[in-house]
């Protein structure tokens, strides 16, 4: 066992609805209280249940503190005409402690850019928002070799109009690494790889903001089988989790696998 605690993110996308994830949530508490579990543990349902969600989650009592909640997105206006939008302000009312920013699928299938990602950023860093941040390449850009080249261009864009609240609000960022041929394909990338592109971003991150403790996750492909040993990488300080996280037997074995 490890005194380190780590951050277990269950990225529920759009799959189910209120009764599936209802007796998701209730079965997944169950069973969080019969373990002892210090890792903090943070669900992303589909927006329009966060409010049941959290009605559960107070339900379970102080034996549930360690679990939060979070958005999947979140706009980048305060308020005003966007149409299907969730503002940071909307997400507190519901007790909601971090939001998804700049995962893949809203890359590549909503077509978001860099520069929406960093006014997403900026918004929920000034709102007291802990922002995970995505990054991560295609499988063209791995086989071509431009992981670092890509993640570089992520992270500078996507911080930079934030650098000088991120000097005073560094522990409200979170960097997810998931390498986009492994999100959803039962593919994981190979312990070298996530060293050592975990490493690559500590480093990125020292050269754009200084010297840090920013929390770094892997995702991609995370499962109960693989997690002892992501876990166990000194650079990994948690896990972005998919599909594994839709059974409540799998994902409580990896909240309590370390």
């Amino acid at each position: 066992m490890t005194n380190r605690k780590y951050l277990i993110a269950a990225n529920w996308k759009q799959n189910g609805n209120l009764k599936k994830l209802t007796m998701l949530t209730k079965d997944f508490l169950k069973l969080f209280k019969s373990k002892n579990i210090s890792n903090e543990v943070l669900l992303l349902p589909p927006s329009i249940y966060v409010p049941n969600i959290n009605q559960i989650i107070k339900s379970g009592g102080v034996e549930c503190a360690n679990i939060k909640l979070g958005l999947q997105n979140i706009s980048p206006f305060n308020e005003g005409p966007f149409t299907g939008e969730i503002s940071v302000e909307m997400s507190r009312d519901f007790g909601c402690k971090y939001a998804l920013i700049g995962h893949s699928e809203r890359r590549h299938v909503f077509h978001e850019k860099d520069a929406h990602i960093a006014q997403k950023i900026e918004i929920s860093l000034k709102n007291n928002l802990h922002a995970i941040l995505c990054v991560g390449e295609t499988l063209k850009e791995f086989n071509a070799k431009k992981t670092k080249r890509v993640i570089y261009r992520q992270l500078n864009q996507a911080l930079k109009d934030s650098l000088k609240i991120l000097r005073i609000k560094k522990n409200k960022l979170i960097i997810a690494y998931e390498p986009v041929w492994a999100i959803g394909t039962g593919k994981s990338a190979d312990i070298s790889q996530i060293v050592n592109t975990h490493k690559y971003i500590q480093d990125t991150l020292t050269k754009i903001l200084g010297k840090h403790n920013i929390k770094i996750l892997y995702g991609g492909s995370v499962n109960e089988q693989n997690i002892t040993q992501i876990l166990s990488l000194n650079v990994v300080n948690g896990v972005l989790v998919g599909g594994a996280s839709l059974n409540s037997k799998k994902f409580i074995d990896i909240c309590s696998a370390i």
